[in-house]
């Protein structure tokens, strides 16, 4: 019996020693379940924080897109209205601003005036086996005798002249200035000679 006791006491000894070692792997692999959780937050923690930084780059490249849209709008804006300008200059006759008639190329002709008024006046171009050619006048033409500022009702048929012109949209020679270079004799108070 003694046998036996002994016997039992071995196999309970051997079932707790099993027990303890049971015990130590389930602590041990609870103990590899809590490090695989805290890395698996760390990781979590890791890619949220990307995900944080890459939004803020997006926004910052969204921002910077919207800030280099609404400067191209602006510039748009800005060549759409002076378009607009330059085509109501070119419609009421020529009369643009600085800029506008600064894109058109002033040509000259040499001629003896036909005829004058406040609103027109039409050249004989002997350079051009005496054309006559027809231009339109306005109130910015800038007409002078002798370096002197005189009016374009001024003007009589022979007197020659120098006249800076440009053609405007619709096809019109539209005149900026004129030079009387020689007097006719039919100027009230000159002497013929």
């Amino acid at each position: 019996m003694r046998k036996l006791m002994i016997a039992v006491a071995a196999v309970a000894g051997l079932g707790l020693v099993t027990g303890c070692q049971q015990k130590s792997q389930v602590q041990s692999e609870r103990e590899d379940v809590a490090e695989a959780q805290s890395e698996l937050g760390q990781a979590q923690h890791n890619v949220n924080t990307e995900v944080a930084e890459t939004r803020q780059d997006a926004q910052k490249d969204v921002n910077e897109a919207q800030q280099d849209l609404n400067e191209e709008q602006k510039d748009l804006a800005q060549a759409e209205q002076e378009q607009a300008a330059e085509q109501r200059d070119e419609a009421i006759g020529g009369s643009g601003t600085a800029n506008s008639d600064a894109n058109v190329k002033a040509e000259e002709v040499k001629g003896t005036i036909k005829s004058a008024s406040a609103s027109s006046l039409s050249l004989i171009v002997p350079d051009k086996n005496n054309q006559v050619m027809s231009f339109q006048a306005n109130q910015q033409v800038q007409v002078t005798r002798d370096d002197k500022p005189v009016s374009l009702s001024d003007l009589k048929p022979g007197d020659e002249v120098r006249a800076s012109y440009q053609t405007d949209a619709n096809g019109q020679m539209v005149l900026r200035s004129i030079d009387v270079t020689k007097q006719s004799a039919q100027h009230p108070g000159k002497q013929k000679k």
